[in-house]
């Protein structure tokens, strides 16, 4: 089962949001308010992308550019629908081809949440490196305490190879 990916927009915020909602997911997944998302989508260093397989929404991503760091992409939110499916896997496939194939960016990067082994993993299994750990960087309300990122990245000469 192939992904495709197109440009999100309003109409796809409430697939969006659920997908940000689904069970077990507020440990690993952000999750935005409808205004915020609203927001997002107006901004042009925000790019949202909806995965589709077989005509149906499977997932979502959103990418932050900045002057900041040119060439460099951030992979700001990505989750699927229904985990377990191996949609994860096909989703960030299809994206990390879409970035390298359709952006002038160099180095896709990202943070995971330190114990989302799967996440990890799964990034690895595509050639993403670990490149450190982001110490006590986000506040974990569930748990009432800090919590470290793992920061991962891709370049494009690896994604070539």
């Amino acid at each position: 089962m192939s992904v495709s990916l197109r440009g999100a927009d309003v109409r796809d915020i409430a697939f969006i949001m659920t997908c940000e909602r689904r069970p077990g997911y507020e440990p690993f997944v952000g999750r935005w308010p409808q205004d915020k998302h609203r927001l997002r989508l107006a901004d042009p260093e925000f790019t949202y992308l909806v995965g589709e397989a077989e005509s149906h929404g499977i997932g979502f991503a959103i990418l932050h550019r900045t002057w900041m760091r040119p060439q460099n992409l951030y992979l700001k939110r990505i989750a699927v629908h229904d985990a377990g499916r191996g949609h994860g896997k096909r989703l960030l496939s299809a994206l990390t081809d879409w970035v390298f194939a359709k952006t002038d960016t160099h180095r896709f990067w990202l943070e995971v949440v330190e114990h989302n082994e799967r996440a990890r993993g799964l990034y690895r299994g595509l050639g993403w490196k670990e490149e450190g750990l982001v110490r006590e960087g986000y506040f974990d309300d569930r748990l009432l305490r800090r919590g470290s990122f793992v920061q991962m990245s891709i370049l494009s000469t690896e994604w070539r190879q």
